[in-house]
């Protein structure tokens, strides 16, 4: 079945939900004294997002953003 809306489409959301579902074992591989301070999740936007603030060993604050792009099915090899 070919995908006909992608904006965002219903795998991008389910990627992203699970992404941010697997923030405790992401967190495990950072340094030691680095850690994840807040998550928030953007699903509704033409590529969903998960947006990550996060905490350095001196205190700083941090933003890492995960975009999630499905490319449509007629480029995928």
């Amino acid at each position: 079945m070919r995908t006909t809306y992608y904006n965002p489409s219903k795998l991008e959301v389910d990627f992203a939900k699970a992404f941010k579902d697997l923030t405790p074992q992401l967190e495990k591989r950072l340094d030691e004294g680095e850690h994840v301070v807040s998550i928030k999740s953007i699903h509704d936007a033409d590529n969903p997002m998960v947006i990550y603030k996060l905490k350095d060993k001196e205190g700083d604050l941090h933003e890492v953003v995960v975009q999630i792009i499905q490319r449509p099915d007629q480029i995928v090899d």
